[in-house]
């Protein structure tokens, strides 16, 4: 099953679970709006149902929101029309195929352990940002919970979980380096187990 099947075949589940910690995930959007001003253009990937995109929106000048679930963008359309917000706009694209920029900053949380390949991934929004832009993740670094590895591999073949990497916190940072990104700020929220906020500074 290829990963736009299975996140179009789970998306009424998907768009109907509640945020995990939403304490977290603010304090997330609190940290990535700091470093958008109010006229950004903003790439996202992996979009979803279009929550940050939402959240973010009137911070910002306008965010181009990507998914590979044409389902989930459907869920994101009807949320955001029901909102009002008109800077929104929303394009089925995978990691590889990720529109041209240049974009002030751009945006993955939740995705890098979900891709086949997280470093083609952090080049390929690198690469849309603007000398100066930011590369903003937030990834679970799962790499600690041992226990989680037979459930979803489990779960997986019966088509209950996509391909899960478990990486590690410094994994994780050492990978946008390799990007040729500077990191100028981290944070785990959570902490446990750690979802790892990085903000990576393109020269």
């Amino acid at each position: 099953m290829t990963d736009a099947k299975f996140w179009n075949r789970v998306a009424p589940r998907y768009a109907a679970r509640p945020i995990a910690d939403e304490p977290a995930y603010a304090t997330t959007l609190e940290r990535t709006a700091s470093y958008l001003a109010a006229d950004a253009s903003v790439l996202e990937a992996g979009a979803g149902t279009g929550t940050t995109a939402r959240r973010l929106s009137p911070h910002v000048g306008r965010v181009l929101a990507t998914d590979i679930a044409s389902a989930l963008l459907d869920v994101a359309r009807s949320r955001i029309e029901a909102d009002g917000i008109t800077n929104i706009t929303l394009e089925e694209r995978g990691v590889g195929d990720l529109p041209e920029g240049p974009f002030d900053a751009a945006i993955a949380f939740n995705l890098l352990h979900l891709v086949p390949d997280p470093a083609a991934a952090l080049a390929a929004m690198a690469a849309r940002v603007r000398p100066g832009g930011y590369v903003i993740t937030k990834t679970t670094a799962l790499a600690g919970a041992w226990y989680f590895r037979p459930i979803i591999g489990v779960m997986r073949l019966f088509g209950k979980a996509p391909r899960v990497r478990f990486f590690s916190v410094a994994e994780l940072d050492a990978l946008h380096e390799a990007a040729g990104l500077t990191i100028v700020e981290t944070g785990n929220y959570p902490a446990k187990p750690p979802a790892r906020f990085i903000v990576a500074q393109k020269a």
